[in-house]
């Protein structure tokens, strides 16, 4: 049965223990997955290197394997070690980064080959939110795509990510819920424009 991990409120923000951090590590090296917090939806973690892993994310949420994943990073540099910098995007990232947006950019040799889309893209978030940061910073990159089966709501509590994933996941944090639920954005800038393919919680504004 999948565990729970519930994540201290520290008045203004949530945080994991060194306990809990070693368990997720633990989980998403050996292939596991895990259910976190972010800024929008909660979100389903795993580690992108891993084709098995992305295996199991797909099966977890009966969604079609085809379909590219997007992972979080711990910040903007790790954003361009992935993906190609534009000045559209070294502006945009800038400005708007950390917060609810997943930009797409064109793969580096760098890009974790099985979430690196069949035209050679990559889709990236950094959350405002300071768990799934954390995760990245102490892991490497993980999975950030939403908690729930597919074509089901995104989940913005632990409680609803576990009634749609059940024990297809490994463990849970609960960081209470997302300030903003809803989905992310969703903004390719691999171009010499930005081009908006999902309108999330917060509109996109200019690049710079």
């Amino acid at each position: 049965m999948a565990t729970t991990i519930v994540a201290q409120w520290l008045g203004t923000k949530y945080l994991l223990e060194a306990r809990a951090l070693d368990r997720i590590r633990d989980v998403i090296r050996t292939g596991g997955l895990v259910v976190y917090p972010t800024d929008t939806a909660y979100g389903l973690g795993a580690d992108p290197f891993q084709e098995k892993a992305i295996d199991r994310v797909s099966a977890a949420k009966s969604r079609p394997r085809d379909q590219p994943l997007s992972m979080v990073v711990a910040d903007v540099p790790e954003v361009f070690r992935f993906g190609e910098p534009t000045p559209i995007a070294e502006a945009f990232c800038a400005k708007n980064l950390p917060g609810p947006y997943t930009v797409i950019l064109t793969a580096t040799r760098q890009a974790p080959h099985p979430i690196v889309s069949k035209d050679g893209q990559i889709a990236m978030r950094i959350p405002g939110h300071a768990i799934p940061r954390l995760l990245a910073k102490a892991l490497g990159p993980i999975t950030s795509t939403s908690a729930n089966r597919h074509g089901q709501p995104s989940p913005r509590t632990c409680n609803e990510a576990r009634e749609q994933l059940g024990d297809g996941v490994d463990l849970y944090v609960d960081g209470g819920p997302t300030p903003l639920g809803g989905e992310s954005s969703v903004v390719d800038l691999s171009g010499k424009q930005a081009k908006i393919l999902r309108q999330g919680t917060s509109s996109v504004g200019g690049a710079a």
